[in-house]
C-alpha cells in the first residue's frame, strides 16, 4: 500500500477540486472536463467499477441527471465538469428557495429510475454526491462503491442515510434519498447531533425525525423512510404531484406590497365612511 498521491499527468495540486476516500478529481480547464483518479493504488478496483457504470450508462442512453461521462484516461475517467459543486455545499452557503428544492428533488428522483433500469443500485446517495451544473440542475456522481447487476456494494453509506434493511436494494436508496430531501428541505441531514449507533438504534425501531412542519414533502420522506414505495417512478409520480399544485409563499417585497395595498384599501373606506356620515348629520340638521 503506498500513502503517496497519484495526480493526473500534467496535473498538481493548484488543480484539485474534490476528494474522498477513494478519489481524487482535479479539473481540465482546457475541456472543461473534470478528470478522477485512484486517491491512492489501493482504490484502483474502486475506479474501475466506476468506470464500468459509466460505460453502462452510455451504453443504455444516458441520462440527463448523471455526470457524463467522456472515456477512460490514464488509470481514471473524464466527466463533466459541474461547476457549482456539491448540493450540500451549495445548500449551506446560499439562500434556496422552495421551488428550487423541489426541482432538485424531482430530477434526483427521476435519474433513480434511470439508474436502477439499467441494473445499478448507488448505494451511497447523499447531497454530497448530488452535484449541480452551470444552470443549477443536479448531477448524480460518485459510483465508485456502487452495485452492479447485483455485485457487493463497495462502501457503505453514511448512518443518518442508511436503510435497516439489506443496503444492497432499490429500498436502499430509496430510503437515502428520503434523508437526501430531508437535507434539502431544512439544511440539516437527520439527526445531525446524534452519534451513528443512536441514529441506526432509532431507524431500526422505526424512528425517524419529525416531517410535519414540510407538509406534503414530509409525507413523502416518511413513505421514503418507511418502506412504502417499491421503486423511484411512484416517488417521481408523488413529487410531480406536489410540483403541480405548489404554490410559492410569498417574498418579503410581496408581502410588503400587500400589506401597503391592504392599508390603502383600508385608509379609503375610512375616508368613504367618513364622508358618508358627515352627509348623513349634513342631511338631519337640515
Amino acid at each position: 500500500m503506498s500513502d503517496e498521491i497519484k495526480y493526473p499527468r500534467g496535473f498538481g495540486l493548484k488543480d484539485v477540486v474534490a476528494w474522498g476516500t477513494t478519489g481524487l478529481v482535479v479539473v481540465d480547464k482546457v475541456s472543461e472536463t473534470v478528470i478522477k483518479t485512484p486517491l491512492h493504488e489501493d482504490c484502483s478496483d474502486l475506479i474501475s467499477r466506476e468506470r464500468t457504470i459509466y460505460e453502462r450508462f452510455n451504453q443504455q442512453g444516458g441520462h440527463k441527471g448523471i455526470l457524463r461521462y467522456h472515456g477512460a484516461v490514464e488509470s481514471g475517467i473524464r466527466l463533466e465538469y459541474a461547476p457549482n459543486g456539491n448540493l450540500r455545499s451549495f445548500n449551506n452557503r446560499n439562500k434556496v428557495d422552495d421551488k428550487l428544492r423541489l426541482q432538485w428533488a424531482i430530477q434526483i428522483a427521476q435519474a433513480f429510475t434511470f439508474i436502477h433500469r439499467v441494473g445499478i443500485i448507488h448505494g451511497d446517495l447523499t447531497c454530497q454526491n448530488v452535484l449541480l451544473d452551470e444552470k443549477l440542475d443536479t448531477r448524480l456522481s460518485d459510483f465508485a462503491g456502487s452495485s452492479l447487476d447485483g455485485s457487493p456494494l463497495l462502501i457503505a453509506v453514511t448512518a443518518s442515510h442508511e436503510y435497516p434493511g439489506p443496503a444492497l436494494s432499490v429500498q436502499g436508496d430509496i430510503f437515502a434519498f428520503g434523508s437526501v430531501l430531508y437535507e434539502i428541505m431544512t439544511g440539516n441531514a437527520p439527526y445531525r447531533d446524534l452519534a451513528e449507533d443512536e441514529i441506526l438504534s432509532r431507524y431500526s425501531k422505526g424512528v425517524f425525525p419529525d416531517t410535519g412542519s414540510l407538509q406534503a414533502i414530509g409525507g413523502v420522506i416518511r413513505k421514503c423512510w418507511q418502506g412504502q414505495y417499491d421503486g423511484f417512478e411512484l416517488v417521481v409520480g408523488d413529487l410531480n404531484a406536489h410540483n403541480r399544485t405548489f404554490t410559492p409563499p410569498p417574498t418579503p417585497d410581496a408581502k410588503i406590497s400587500i400589506l401597503f395595498g391592504l392599508t390603502v384599501v383600508a385608509t379609503v373606506f375610512v375616508l368613504f365612511r367618513s364622508i358618508s356620515l358627515g352627509r348623513g348629520r349634513s342631511s338631519l340638521q337640515q
